[in-house]
């Protein structure tokens, strides 16, 4: 598959007419034609319906269209970005991390590090950070923010651990057990406390079906509330505003806003919170990784 049978398929889906397609492409009909059959032999199906009086898509063209185009948008957006670090000596710098929540603490990292390195092109991805770490692991990241993997193992990649994370009851201010801790001016909360409310639990997709099959709760769960699961804390707070329930959060998601309160758990378990990179990066002073976790080092 070549952009050249991409863009004459995207044009006579747009014209539906193979000279129209020729004049914009500045091609000849019969290479248009050309262009459309090899890419429905490789295809190994039809992607328009042609008469002697019109042309038309078909379901399976139809269906494809979306997908050239996000090929065709790929392709010219990295072939600029490539080029532009080319001629103006730009330097990538692929991060990635699990809940939304964490680009507050890496944008308070990244805006140091701008001042000091201006030409850093910042690159994000959102995913469960087993997949994050294995993108890592294939030269695909160059750093993973988050909570420790204790079940991650390899030799070339090094944690940085930056502190102690622990977890914080949320509440919506408005919530009858808010109201009563501040009544009792609480600034701590316990499990007994939280027990015979409804529960927000945030768990990544991934561990789901581990943590519920076999009843392994990274938090304590009362089966007889009605809970509701979120993937991530982004969805909690949705339903923490809404005034659902209780939601035990890591400190690096805590949302400041009106109406929510925080308290601290006080039976809440720890956990090591840092950054995962190659440790060759660490042993260059000079590179994006090292300055990134330098810094990092000194602002948590």
């Amino acid at each position: 598959m070549t952009t050249s049978q991409l863009e004459c398929f995207i044009s006579l889906a747009g014209t539906l007419n193979y000279m129209k397609t020729a004049e914009q492409l500045g091609l000849t009909q019969p290479a248009v034609s050309k262009q459309i059959q090899t890419l429905e032999t490789e295809l190994n199906c039809k992607l328009f319906n042609r008469t002697t009086r019109s042309v038309t898509l078909t379901k399976a063209g139809s269906a494809f269209l979306a997908d050239a185009n996000t090929i065709i948008d790929t392709f010219y957006h990295s072939k600029e970005r490539i080029s532009n670090y080319q001629e103006r000596d730009l330097h990538s710098l692929k991060i990635g991390y699990m809940d939304p929540h964490t680009i507050y603490l890496i944008s308070r990292i990244l805006k140091p590090l701008f001042l000091s390195k201006p030409n850093v092109i910042p690159e994000f991805t959102q995913d469960q950070t087993d997949a994050n770490l294995s993108r890592l692991s294939n030269n695909q990241l160059d750093l993973v923010v988050g909570i420790k993997d204790a079940k991650f193992k390899d030799s070339n990649i090094h944690f940085t651990k930056l502190y102690d994370e622990e977890l914080y009851c949320i509440l919506n201010k408005d919530h009858i057990l808010a109201k009563d801790l501040k009544a009792h001016k609480k600034k701590t909360v316990t499990t007994k406390d939280l027990w015979g409310y409804r529960q927000i639990i945030s768990v990544p997709p991934y561990l789901i079906r581990n943590l519920f099959s076999r009843r392994r709760y990274i938090v304590p769960v009362n089966e007889e509330a009605d809970n509701a699961i979120c993937t991530n804390a982004t969805e909690a707070y949705g339903l923490l505003l809404a005034n659902y329930g209780y939601a035990l959060l890591a400190g690096y998601e805590i949302l400041e806003h009106k109406d929510l309160v925080t308290f601290k758990w006080e039976e809440s378990p720890h956990a090591p919170f840092g950054i995962y990179s190659k440790s060759a990066a660490l042993k260059d002073k000079s590179s994006m990784e090292y300055a990134f976790i330098q810094i990092a080092t000194t602002l948590v």
